[in-house]
């Protein structure tokens, strides 16, 4: 008896210890990638004035974010950058941003192989989102990291809403798994509007993997989906409307519905359907993309066409009429917040779920053209998704050092120079004069993600020089009072200060970017 059960004990093993040993190199893989990004001392923009809010006025980063919608985002980072100290403190919020990506890629792993994705290609589409420059802000920016819960909670909607809509499933367990499933959707809603349609990224797994005879049958499939997406969605909006109502938020100027929905909609296809479809490739901001920008635009969509001509084959106008519609559709579900919103700012944080989408139907494309050759194809697609995961990974950290972590590091150094010359009992008078983009050192940039200058506006300068200098008088109760501040774009002159800290010196990298007045 022991005899016959070996085997399939030994199958059972090695099974198990497979899904261990790749759901460990998932959650590994993000801390490798952005591990530098976390260890390296650094804030960009945002960062180091939110830290003083958090500690010297409390409430203040709840009702800013309240008052865009996003409440939840707000008590999220008060909390969590109320216990974080200096500049190192802000490695710990970067460090909450990759737990994040690295949960999310687990939940990612769980639902593709529950939705019929094998191993390799799941775990390897699971990766691949953790990597896109999306993922690479949520990591590498400080103040990004409750994106990370939203889409945990956006993929657990899905997962709940899965359970509810199985014709199995008992009246009763229905409605209250569906309603688990819009509550989670409206949570990731008000902790940041564009995370919350990241469930039809999972909506797009789920699909490519169904086989229908008609083309009714995935309409009203999807259509069950999508009322749960609208009631989370419209759970989040009333909470949000409701609060303003109360009196609890006063609503920003940023809250306002786009009436111009022709002209969102070429905006749409021109300046961020690209972005999407470049999956791993960067856009620039000030000069023409990267290399490999269209050529990857233009492999995804060869790729996506051949695919639909096998499914034409195969499965006829049904089959390519259901990729097609879903497609379109779930391209627009995933970015449904940015079109709404009156707002035309494409940046990668917003972009998640876009990009999550064609990479599913990218992956399964890949998958489908190595089913036409039965006996090696489809080996030889999940190693060229292992091959294109692989480079995506090298991009992703390189991109969060080059691009994030080195630049911004070098504007603390040079304010830290500027704070070092500070001698208290002289009060002396301090001049930041501050950068333009155009003064980067990174070598792209786009908008104010990547490679972007942060110390290119007053506030900003204030903020950072009063970081480096309590970081130099750590007993000072009030260390902005141990020097008198002044920055613009426009150099004064001499005689009107003491220290000049001069920004646009740190691309030129100059030996001299601070000048005492003589």
């Amino acid at each position: 008896m022991s005899l016959q059960r070996f085997p399939l004990r030994t199958r059972i093993t090695t099974g198990a210890f497979r899904a261990l040993g790749t759901a460990a190199l998932l959650f590994l893989l993000p801390w490798v990638v952005y591990g530098s990004a976390i260890s390296s001392h650094y804030g960009l923009r945002d960062d180091y004035a939110i830290q003083r809010e958090a500690r010297e006025e409390p409430g203040k980063i709840l009702r800013v974010c309240g008052a865009m919608g996003r409440p939840l985002y707000g008590w999220l980072l008060e909390r969590s950058t109320r216990e974080t100290d200096g500049v190192e403190g802000l490695s710990g919020l970067r460090a909450l941003g990759v737990l994040g990506l690295a949960l999310l890629s687990l939940a990612l792993y769980l639902l593709l192989r529950s939705e019929g994705w094998r191993r390799a290609p799941a775990a390897l589409l699971a990766a691949f989102l953790t990597v896109i420059p999306s993922a690479q802000v949520v990591a590498s920016w400080s103040i990004c990291w409750p994106q990370g819960v939203a889409l945990l909670a956006s993929a657990a909607a899905f997962a709940l809403a899965r359970r509810g809509l199985r014709p199995s499933a008992s009246g009763t367990l229905r409605w209250a798994w569906c309603v688990g499933a819009v509550v989670a959707l409206a949570a990731s809603t008000l902790i940041y509007q564009a995370s919350g349609p990241f469930y039809a990224v999972l909506l797009a797994a789920a699909l490519v993997t169904r086989r229908f005879d008609d083309a009714r049958t995935p309409a009203r499939w999807l259509a069950s989906h999508l009322f749960v997406v609208g009631g989370g969605l419209g759970l989040a909006y009333v909470i949000t409307r409701l609060t303003f109502w109360l009196g609890l938020f006063t609503p920003s100027p940023r809250m306002v519905l786009e009436r111009h929905f022709v002209d969102k909609a070429g905006w749409f296809v021109t300046q961020v359907l690209p972005n999407a479809l470049a999956l791993n490739a960067l856009n620039d901001t000030d000069a023409a993309p990267s290399g490999g920008y269209w050529p990857m635009v233009g492999v995804t969509l060869t790729v996506l066409v051949l695919a639909l001509v096998v499914e034409g084959r195969r499965a006829g106008r049904v089959g390519v009429g259901t990729w097609v519609m879903a497609l379109v559709g779930l391209s627009g579900v995933a970015y449904c917040a940015s079109l709404l919103a009156s707002e035309r700012w494409p940046t990668y944080r917003t972009l998640y779920a876009l990009t999550g989408v064609w990479s599913v139907f990218f992956f399964a494309a890949v998958l489908k053209l190595g089913e036409l050759w039965p006996t090696r194809g489809p080996r030889v697609a999940v190693a060229v998704l292992g091959g294109f995961v692989a480079v995506s990974a090298l991009l992703a950290h390189q991109q969060s050092v080059e691009l994030f972590a080195r630049p911004q590091g070098r504007e603390l150094e040079l304010m830290r120079q500027g704070a070092a010359a500070i001698v208290p009992a002289r009060k002396p008078r301090v001049f930041v004069l501050t950068a333009r983009q155009r003064d980067s050192s990174a070598s792209q940039r786009y908008l104010d993600e990547f490679g972007s200058v942060s110390v290119d506006t007053e506030w900003v300068a204030k903020e950072l020089l009063a970081t480096a200098v309590r970081e130099r008088f750590p007993l000072e109760r009030d260390p902005q009072a141990l020097y008198r501040f002044a920055a613009g774009p426009l150099l004064p002159e001499a005689r009107a200060y003491d220290i000049l800290v001069d920004m646009r010196q740190v691309r030129l990298a100059s030996a001299r970017p601070i000048q005492l007045a003589r």
